[in-house]
């Protein structure tokens, strides 16, 4: 059985948590972590000037046919440092000559009235080191052609616990083939 591309990127940001989970825990926990350095706070493991809450991690987009249907797989983190228990928003803008068609995840996405973008609700916020996905998808219109990249499309999440900093954001392209 054969993982494919999709379940490495999986396997990769599963991993990266479980990395950064467990630095945090030895920290918190004041056991120096393997090397046996000491321990330092969290704040001070943080790079400076470096995002933490909830952050636009990837978007995956697969190449496509012309009328062919790809899909959006976008992955939302809570990077911490602590868990957003309020429900939070993710937006997808699409690109111009998509429409969404199939079934959508999470169930709570509704269009705005112009149908260019998608607000997903996640009502049961997210826990800290957690993930959140959403997967749309698209079929390409008639009338793009072969070896024409559709851009434009952006993925951006609101936290409900930092609502003045800017919105953290991650644009993606579909190119057709």
């Amino acid at each position: 059985m054969s993982i494919g591309r999709r379940g490495w990127w999986r396997i990769g940001i599963a991993a990266a948590l479980c990395v950064a989970g467990t630095g945090t825990a030895a920290v918190a926990s004041g056991v120096p972590p393997l090397g046996g350095r000491a321990a330092v706070s969290a704040d001070e493991q943080r790079a400076p000037n470096s995002e933490d809450g909830l952050q636009v991690v990837n978007v995956s987009v697969d190449r496509t046919k012309v009328r062919g249907l790809t899909v959006v797989r976008a992955l939302v983190a809570n990077l911490g440092p602590k868990e957003v228990s309020d429900h939070f928003h993710a937006t997808v803008r699409l690109p111009k000559h998509v429409t969404v068609e199939g079934r959508v995840f999470p169930d709570s996405c509704q269009y705005d009235d112009a149908r260019r973008e998608l607000t997903c609700d996640f009502r049961k916020g997210l826990s800290l080191r957690r993930t959140a996905t959403v997967i749309l998808p698209l079929r390409i219109a008639d009338d793009v052609r072969p070896g024409q990249r559709l851009s434009g499309g952006v993925v951006s999440v609101q936290d409900p616990d930092r609502p003045t900093r800017s919105v953290p954001t991650r644009a993606f392209t579909i190119d057709v083939e």
